[in-house]
């Protein structure tokens, strides 16, 4: 019996990761990515205990932890004050507690692990400055029109993976009407090295600075060698896009009165990029026939709690899990998509809730940080289980 053919549009991390998954149960992968060069122009990507299981499952774990970082601890900072609000242990103890580590890494750097992992699995063909443009199904599987620089070209496969991101084409096809939602919001991101800022501040901590109506979080990446900065601020800008050019000193005014050590960070890198926040409302249905999605083209959500890459590194591990040995494919797409539903809204829904909480003002981000205050470390982490102890 021949392999079945799986056809991806999108080879981000969420593509790569699928076509990894779906190469382990015998499928033969067409991945399709419209650049003609992988460069993640990204900031840096958390990965947390139920992210980090499925790379070990998938063999390229140690790929990854590389050039990753393996934070000891993490702290929630009163950005005005400079004072501790919450926290608590990383490394050994988190591990412990759900069963995985808990890592941040540069997202081109995780990226390229996955890239070099996909390029040495012969069931894999990446096909890059290939952009898909439509799609038909009929009882046969699906046919993708595709151009490149040669123009059109077409393919056929038994089913069509749509990990094409936030504006994703194959979702366009099957649900016009799920359109991105502006979050109002901007995301500014920067790396500065580590020899550019004092030690106090380049440890092995992720560090969550509040402030009203902004917020910064600070990390390590590239192995130790750079901190990880990303800036979150009230913006009308619908601009999307990894590579808007940002001024600083509009940065620096969303920052005033903010403490010194957050100021020193802030004013830290040569350059900033910024890139308006979108996300989309959960979707009640994800595909139809032998087509699905996953991945941010699913379920595209704020970074406010680091789960965007996971949750389709997690769909990725379901969607193979279903498709192993099922002879009827369509019907394995249904069950992966009942699946993942609930969870990723769920998630969807906290992220959203966490964007509130993080940029409260006047009297609801004092009674914030008491509650804060009065919390203690074991039951800060506690209170994300339901995300970091899932398990494929």
């Amino acid at each position: 019996m021949p392999a079945r053919s799986i056809a991806i549009a999108g080879a981000g991390i969420g593509g790569l990761t699928a076509a990894l998954a779906l190469a382990r149960i015998g499928c033969a992968v067409t991945l399709h990515e419209r650049a003609t060069v992988l460069e993640e122009a990204g900031a840096g990507v958390q990965l947390a205990a139920n992210a980090t299981r499925c790379l070990k499952a998938l063999g390229v774990y140690e790929r990854v932890a590389e050039q990753a970082v393996f934070p000891t601890d993490f702290a929630v900072i009163d950005g005005q004050r400079g004072t501790r609000l919450s926290g608590g242990p990383m490394g050994a103890q988190a591990e412990a507690r759900f069963g995985g580590p808990f890592l941040v890494i540069h997202r081109a750097d995780l990226q390229a692990a996955l890239l070099d992992a996909v390029r040495e699995v012969p069931a894999i063909t990446l096909r890059l400055g290939h952009t898909l443009e439509s799609f038909a199904q009929d009882a046969a599987g699906v046919a993708l029109k595709l151009r490149n620089a040669d123009g059109e070209a077409t393919l056929t496969a038994d089913a069509l993976i749509g990990a094409d991101g936030l504006r994703s084409v194959v979702r366009g096809a099957l649900q016009p009407q799920a359109k991105p939602s502006f979050r109002h919001r901007a995301a500014w991101r920067a790396t500065v090295p580590v020899e550019a800022l004092p030690t106090r501040l380049t440890d092995k901590v992720t560090r969550l600075w509040l402030g009203p109506g902004a917020h910064l979080v600070t990390y390590p990446v590239k192995a130790g060698r750079a901190i990880n900065l990303v800036a979150v601020t009230p913006d009308a800008r619908e601009v999307h896009g990894w590579s808007e050019a940002g001024g600083r000193d509009e940065l620096l005014a969303h920052y005033r009165g903010w403490c010194a050590d957050a100021r020193l960070l802030l004013d830290a890198p040569e350059r900033w990029l910024r890139w308006a926040l979108f996300d989309l409302d959960p979707l009640t249905r994800w595909g139809e026939g032998a087509v699905t999605l996953l991945g941010d083209a699913a379920h595209a959500m704020p970074p406010f709690l680091a789960q965007g890459a996971a949750q389709a590194i997690e769909d990725a591990m379901v969607l193979a899990a279903e498709l192993a040995d099922a002879p009827d494919i369509p019907a394995a797409l249904r069950r992966y998509e009942a699946a993942r539903l609930p969870r990723t809204a769920r998630v969807q829904r906290a992220a959203r809730g966490m964007d509130r909480i993080y940029h409260l003002k006047g009297p609801a981000r004092l009674a914030r940080d008491l509650v804060m205050r009065a919390q203690s470390e074991s039951a800060v982490l506690e209170r994300y289980r339901w995300i970091y102890d899932w398990r494929a």
